[in-house]
C-alpha cells in the first residue's frame, strides 16, 4: 500500500473513533468501515497497476529480445535459401569448362606429339579448332561469374524491398537496443517503487537476466550480421577473380592460337614468339585460380571482424564473462522461484527465457560445425586447384610448357612440338581429373541434401523451426 494511502487511511480511522470531545466512541465504527471501504481498493489498486506494469514492460522486453534473434535468423535464411541452386548452376559452368578444356587439351597435345618429327606437316587448323574450344570453356565461366553478379544484385535489390538485408536489418536491430534500453530503466523505476521485498527482490534479480539476454541477443545479431557479409565479400571475390582468369587466359589463347597464325603467317619465328603470349596468360590464369579460394577466405576474415562500422560501435558485442553471467544471473532467478509461489507472469518468461537459452545452444554447435566444415572446404578447393575447378595446377604446366617452347626452341620445331605436346597432354589430364571431381563432389552434395531434407536435418529446416518458436514465444507472452 502507498505511504500517501496509508497516512490517508490512519487520519480517518481516527477521525472515525472519536466523538467531538475527542474520547473513543462505537458510533464511530461504521464509520471507519466505510473509509476502509473507499480507501483501501484504491490503494490496493495503485500496487496491483505497478505490480501488473513491471510484468507487462518485462514481457514487451523479452519480446523484443526475441525480436533480435529473429532478425538474425532471418539474415542467415535468407542467405542458406540461395546455397542450393547457386551449386548447381556453378556446377555446370565447372562441368562445360572442365569438359571443353580438357578436349581442347587433348586435340593439341595429341596433335602436337604426333606430329613432332614432321612439324612443317602438322595442319594448322588443327590447333585453331582445339583453340576455339579452349576459348569456349572460357566464355562459359566469363558468362557464368557474369551471370552470378547479376542473379545476385537482383537477390540484393528483392531483399531491400522485403527489409532482408544487412542495412535494414542493423537499423531495425538499433531501434529495438535502444527501446529495449529505455523499457529498462522504465521497469526498475517501478519495481522499486513495490513495498514487497520479496518481489523487489525477483524484479531486481531479472532485470539482470534481462540485460544479459539483450547482450546475448546482440551478439547473435552481430555474429550473422558479420558472416552475412563476410560471405558476400567472399564471393564477389570468388567471381572476381574466376571471370578475371578466364577472360584473360581466354583472352591470350585466341590471341596466340587463333590471331596469331594468320597475321603473321609469313613471318614464322614472329609466329612462334607471339604465340608464346597464350602460355603467358595460362600461367597467370591457373596462378590467379590457385590463389583464389586463400585470396577469398582473407577478405571473408577481414570483412568479419571489422567492428569499426557504426553498427558495432552502437551495439558493441558480448564477451565470454558477460555469457556467463547471464546463465549465472538465470540460475539465480530460478532457485529465488522455486523457493516460494511464483505468478503466472514469471513462469511465461522463464518458457520465452528457455526457448532462447535454446537457440543460443543451438546456434553454438551449428557454428563450431560450420568452422569444421569451412577448414576442411578451405584445405579441399587448394587441393583441388581452386574454385573454377580446371585444373589450375595443370594449368600452369600447360602455361610452363607454351612459353618455353615459343621462347626457348623458338627454331627447333621438334623440341617445341614434344614440350608444348607433352604440357598439353597434363593439361588434359588435369581437366579430366577435374571432371570426374566436379560430378562426384555434386552428386555427394545431392545425396547429402536429399538424407537430410527427409531426416528435416537441413540448416533451412532448422532455421525455420527456431523462427517459428521464437514466434509462439512472443505470442504467449503477448496474451
Amino acid at each position: 500500500m502507498a505511504k500517501r494511502q496509508q497516512t490517508r487511511l490512519a487520519e480517518m480511522i481516527s477521525f472515525a473513533g472519536q466523538n467531538s470531545n475527542g474520547k473513543s466512541t462505537y458510533l464511530g465504527l461504521p464509520l471507519l468501515f466505510l473509509c476502509m471501504a473507499l480507501v483501501l481498493p484504491h490503494a490496493m489498486a495503485e500496487d496491483i497497476a505497478s505490480f501488473k506494469s513491471v510484468d507487462h514492460l518485462s514481457d514487451q522486453i523479452i519480446s523484443k529480445e526475441l525480436e533480435i534473434f529473429h532478425h538474425g535468423l532471418e539474415l542467415k535464411l535468407n542467405g542458406e535459401n540461395k546455397k542450393l541452386w547457386r551449386r548447381r548452376r556453378w556446377f555446370c559452368y565447372s562441368l562445360a569448362n572442365s569438359s571443353l578444356t580438357s578436349i581442347g587439351a587433348f586435340v593439341t597435345g595429341t596433335g602436337r606429339l604426333r606430329y613432332a618429327n614432321q612439324p612443317g606437316k602438322a595442319p594448322q587448323h588443327l590447333f585453331e579448332n582445339a583453340t576455339i574450344v579452349r576459348v569456349t570453356a572460357n566464355a562459359v565461366s566469363v558468362g557464368g561469374t557474369l551471370a552470378e553478379l547479376g542473379i545476385d544484385a537482383l537477390d540484393r535489390y528483392k531483399a531491400r524491398k522485403k527489409s532482408l538485408d544487412t542495412r535494414s536489418k542493423a537499423k531495425e536491430v538499433v531501434r529495438l537496443q535502444r527501446e529495449i534500453a529505455r523499457l529498462l530503466v522504465e521497469r526498475r523505476q517501478l519495481a522499486m517503487g513495490l513495498e514487497d521485498a520479496t518481489e523487489r527482490k525477483l524484479y531486481e534479480i531479472e532485470e539482470h537476466v534481462l540485460s544479459d539476454l539483450l547482450v546475448a541477443g546482440l551478439e547473435d545479431f552481430a555474429f550473422y550480421y558479420d558472416e552475412t557479409k563476410g560471405t558476400q565479400a567472399k564471393r564477389f571475390t570468388q567471381l572476381l577473380l574466376v571471370g578475371s582468369s578466364n577472360l584473360v587466359s581466354g583472352g591470350g589463347s585466341l590471341y596466340s592460337g587463333v590471331i596469331v597464325p594468320h597475321q603473321y603467317k609469313n613471318a614464322p619465328l614472329k609466329r612462334v614468339r607471339r604465340g608464346g603470349v597464350g602460355g603467358i596468360t595460362d600461367i597467370a590464369a591457373g596462378s590467379t585460380n590457385i590463389l583464389t579460394p586463400v585470396v577469398a577466405t582473407v577478405v571473408d576474415m577481414v570483412q568479419r571482424q571489422d567492428r569499426d562500422s557504426a553498427l558495432f560501435k552502437e551495439l558493441g558485442a558480448a564477451h565470454a564473462d558477460e555469457l556467463y553471467d547471464l546463465k549465472k544471473h538465470d540460475q539465480e532467478l530460478r532457485q529465488l522461484l522455486a523457493q516460494q509461489v511464483a505468478n503466472d507472469q514469471f513462469l511465461r518468461r522463464q518458457k520465452a527465457i528457455d526457448v532462447i537459452f535454446d537457440i543460443i545452444a543451438k546456434h553454438e554447435k551449428a557454428n563450431q560445425a560450420e568452422r569444421r566444415v569451412a577448414m576442411r572446404n578451405f584445405m579441399l578447393s587448394i587441393l583441388n586447384s581452386g574454385v573454377d575447378a580446371s585444373g589450375s595446377f595443370s594449368k600452369v604446366v600447360n602455361g610452363v610448357g607454351t612459353t618455353v617452347g615459343a621462347y626457348r626452341y623458338t627454331r627447333d620445331a621438334r623440341k617445341r612440338f614434344l614440350v608444348t605436346g607433352r604440357a598439353g597432354i597434363a593439361y588434359g589430364i588435369g581437366n579430366a581429373c577435374g571432371v570426374a571431381e566436379v560430378i562426384r563432389d555434386q552428386v555427394t552434395a545431392e545425396l547429402k541434401h536429399s538424407s537430410r531434407k527427409k531426416r528435416h536435418a537441413l540448416l533451412s529446416q532448422q532455421l525455420t523451426d527456431e523462427l517459428q518458436e521464437i514466434s509462439a514465444a512472443q505470442s504467449t507472452l503477448a496474451r
